[in-house]
């Protein structure tokens, strides 16, 4: 074959694989999926189910990139920096949003910097003890922390869990102190060590250790109580009126990625999330599958901002 036609035909394909990614042949290589918490946290366990099913009906490789610490910051920010080509998204929460007024200055906007994908679950809160704390509802929390100084865990600075211990100590818990952790997963082992006594966290995170009496139940957060442990009652049947606060998580990317990769996305994972099997492994652990499109999530999050910034000034939470 002649050398200019041969040039002419790389050239082409050379064009072809420089184009930006569509739909029709969206993905055709490795997908970063970058998570703002350490392994082992919420985030974490479902990114890992959703992005393995993801490798299994695509075939493009998911790999997961853990990026914590800052609060859920440094991972947000990689998220916000990435190519705006489909290729890297990440995991957000509550934490997203109580950051946008709980931080006086971010490195990116949680609206303007980021593309909306799809909203995954919603997630309570239990308030858990380590075995040998005498408590048994919220009310012995709060009497034993008005004279006795007591430790709690938390995810890190801001997030959902920091914010709920902040308004138990508003209901008299005085002398409750504030262990900021990278994430979920460091938190709930120290508490079974001992080297905390109480923490607010995520569900699915300490579901396996109050079953294995590693720690006990005290509480959720949510208006209602959980069929995956139903003999734990929630804060407002214990008295304390108005004390919902949630969880939820929800993926997004980079600002700018085209709607049609976006569409793709949210259909993929929708998809995944509707299969039998997904949903039962995800419930199972505190999971409460809610699906949404990217146009929903995106006013759910703004929504998420205002209401948020309400509770970290009411709250009181501050950075150090």
């Amino acid at each position: 074959m002649p050398i200019r036609p041969l040039l002419a035909v790389f050239a082409s394909l050379a064009a072809l694989l420089a184009a930006p990614a569509t739909a029709q042949n969206f993905p055709v290589k490795p997908i970063r999926y970058i998570i703002s918490f350490p392994p082992g946290g919420s985030n974490d366990i479902a990114a890992r189910i959703i992005g393995a099913r993801i490798t299994e009906l695509t075939g493009a490789q998911v790999l997961i990139d853990n990026r914590p610490g800052g609060g859920a910051n440094i991972g947000a920010e990689a998220v916000a920096r990435a190519a705006p080509d489909g290729y890297t998204f990440g995991n957000i929460s509550a934490t997203h949003a109580i950051n946008a007024t709980l931080f006086p200055k971010l490195g990116y906007d949680m609206l303007r910097d980021f593309t909306p994908i799809i909203k995954v679950a919603d997630i309570p809160l239990l308030l858990a003890a380590h075995p040998v704390l005498p408590v048994r509802s919220p009310k012995d929390v709060i009497a034993l922390a008005r004279n006795n100084k007591l430790n709690y865990g938390s995810a890190g600075i801001g997030t959902p869990g920091h914010l709920a211990a902040e308004m138990l100590r508003g209901f008299g818990a005085k002398e409750l102190g504030h262990v900021p952790y990278k994430g979920g997963g460091p938190a709930a082992v120290d508490l079974m060590a001992g080297h905390v006594e109480l923490l607010f966290q995520n569900m699915p995170e300490l579901v396996p250790f109050v079953r294995a009496g590693k720690m006990r139940a005290i509480a959720l957060t949510s208006a209602q109580r959980d069929p995956v442990l139903p003999a734990v009652a929630t804060m407002i049947e214990s008295g304390f009126e108005g004390f919902e606060l949630g969880n939820w998580l929800a993926i997004v990317g980079p600002a700018g990625i085209p709607r049609d990769i976006v569409a793709k996305l949210n259909s993929d994972i929708s998809r995944i999330l509707r299969e039998p099997a997904t949903r039962d492994k995800m419930s199972a652990q505190g999971f409460n599958i809610a699906l949404s499109t990217a146009d929903e999530l995106a006013v759910f999050l703004r929504n998420e901002r205002e209401k948020w910034g309400k509770l970290v000034k009411i709250s009181g939470a501050k950075v150090n």
